[in-house]
């Protein structure tokens, strides 16, 4: 028998004995317990702390000039024009949304950011060029290389006041392997919630062109490695046309 239990029963043995003890003795009177009353105090409610709400740091910055270390970039940001959309699917591959009737454009080498603040694009850079052009290497070829915690630097031009920003430092924070269908969420922001708190730059560009056969352009096993895949369904269809975001977030430093 544990000893709490042990202990319990020999206390309710040496209770019984006392209490039958000789048949004819008289209890004795023993006065009535005064009655006490218990006071319960008021329950309080705590009070919730007032909840922040986030600051926005905005800046909207049109870049001209873009520099990673890491990949030995040094390179002027082109404006790049809205124009229509005009799309030739693949055998085999259904038609662009009847709704895509305007692109952008983007230089054969180099880079180029939208000339104009587009809707959806507040506090974000928007960088972007091909990785690869008729078989020539473009500027982003190697962006499978950059690394989370990896530095860019922007210089530009404030959209808002017209005034000259210079050497801007970001850092990136996520690499994302994705699509045309599912790149949209890094570019735009379809509800002020989603502005970043501060200001970030996107860089995009093309991993592997639509139709069957065509090889990665990028490297596959490190972008697998280290990008997060959002890309809903089968990456290897060959219909899908598949891009690379990184995005960087301000840093002073």
């Amino acid at each position: 028998m544990p000893r709490c239990l042990a202990f319990l029963a020999c206390c309710f043995f040496t209770v019984l004995s006392v209490s039958c003890d000789g048949d004819d003795a008289v209890p004795s009177p023993t006065a009535a317990p005064e009655a006490t009353a218990t006071i319960v105090p008021p329950t309080v409610e705590p009070t919730p702390a007032p909840t922040a709400t986030p600051t926005v740091v905005r800046q909207d910055i049109r870049p001209t000039r873009l520099t990673i270390p890491a990949l030995d970039i040094d390179q002027p940001v082109v404006l790049s024009q809205t124009v229509p959309y005009v799309y030739v699917p693949e055998p085999g591959c259904p038609p662009a949304p009847a709704d895509d009737d305007t692109t952008l454009t983007v230089p054969n080498q180099g880079i180029a950011t939208p000339a104009e603040l587009l809707d959806g694009l507040e506090n974000k850079a928007w960088i972007f060029g091909h990785s690869r052009w008729l078989g020539v290497p473009g500027v982003l070829f190697n962006l499978h290389d950059l690394d989370v915690g990896d530095e860019l630097f922007i210089d530009g031009v404030d959209r808002a006041s017209g005034a000259a920003v210079e050497d801007k430092r970001y850092v990136v924070e996520g690499l994302y392997l994705s699509d045309v269908d599912t790149g949209g969420p890094f570019l735009t922001n379809d509800d002020p919630s989603e502005i970043p708190l501060a200001p970030q730059v996107v860089l995009q560009t093309s991993v592997r062109e639509r139709g069957a056969g065509r090889a990665w352009i990028l490297d596959r096993a490190k972008l697998m490695a280290k990008a997060q895949n959002v890309i809903v369904g089968d990456a290897d269809d060959p219909c899908r046309y598949l891009l690379l975001f990184v995005v960087a977030t301000f840093s002073p430093g």
